[in-house]
């Protein structure tokens, strides 16, 4: 019998992890959460949910929290991933996010799939990425969908989905094989949406002002981060007010959440917050 360990790493993510724990929790068989980053543990309502979905699916849960940060600040994502990996019981292993949602069919597809198709090593499904709101997808080209695509790792467990990419998983502890086609199957009519990007728009601004003072931007974000504190966080409003003129495309499916999350959620109060600590218009371009 198959047995589904469901490895999900988690910071801060409480408006969305409520409805990916709904639509996930009922088919494994256990859930390893690991809670951090270079900062520590969540500071928002996440410890709450997991606690809450603890006592309805009593023993299925392992919660392990932590600080996860390389020598430069930078997120230690596969030290994160890894300290989960190394708690797994079971032969399925299902790499998930907490910014990720399954429709309740889509995720029975992918087990009847695991269960009837056992000589494959990896399942997978469509990905759709809500992008500003719940209006408009951004889609993926050829280049970046193979980068999503996932890795068989040097385990033989057989891997459920995607998340498995290069950089979250390829660390000290854990290497990577040569991608083979042949392991792959996909699962038709079994989708997974992505709301990281309509988080509210203090937490965008935020996320893009810890990327960049990380160095994430790499040289072309050097003159940037030159620039001091309040000139990151003018590169980061003004980034982040642009999410409207970048790539994206009318969706008209059935949705998962039905609640209107917006990126642009808290704007006044935001920039109100920044222009107290920098100046009266000091993010405006001239």
């Amino acid at each position: 019998m198959n047995k589904i360990s469901m490895l999900l790493p988690v910071y801060n993510e409480g408006h969305i992890l409520r409805h990916s724990l709904e639509n996930t929790m009922r088919y494994v068989h256990e859930a390893i959460v690991v809670d951090g980053s270079p900062w520590g543990p969540s500071t928002d309502e996440t410890p709450d949910i997991i606690g809450e979905f603890d006592l309805l699916y009593p023993g299925k849960i392992t919660y392990l929290t932590g600080t996860f940060a390389l020598e430069n600040g930078a997120w230690d994502e596969s030290a994160q991933r890894n300290l989960g990996l190394s708690k797994v019981t079971g032969n399925i292993l299902m790499p998930h996010c907490g910014d990720m949602v399954y429709t309740n069919d889509g995720m029975a597809r992918m087990v009847a799939a695991v269960d009837k198709f056992r000589e494959q090593k990896i399942f997978y499904c469509l990905f759709l990425e809500f992008w500003i709101d719940q209006t408009r997808l951004r889609l993926y080209m050829e280049r970046v969908m193979n980068e999503w695509f996932p890795l068989p790792a040097v385990s033989d467990i057989p891997m459920m989905s995607m998340d498995v990419v290069e950089h979250y998983h390829d660390g000290p502890n854990l290497r990577l094989k040569p991608r083979d086609d042949t392991h792959y199957l996909y699962v038709p009519q079994a989708y997974r949406y992505h709301y990281g990007w309509i988080t509210g728009f203090a937490a965008q601004v935020k996320k893009h002002i810890r990327n960049m003072s990380m160095g994430a931007w790499k040289k072309a974000g050097e003159p940037i981060v030159e620039s001091g504190e309040a000139g990151i966080a003018k590169w980061a409003i003004n980034h982040v007010i642009n999410y409207k003129v970048m790539g994206s495309h009318p969706f008209s499916g059935d949705l998962p959440i039905n609640a209107n999350y917006n990126y642009l959620e808290g704007y006044d109060k935001t920039i109100a917050g920044y222009e107290s600590k920098h100046g009266k218009d000091f993010w405006k371009e001239e």
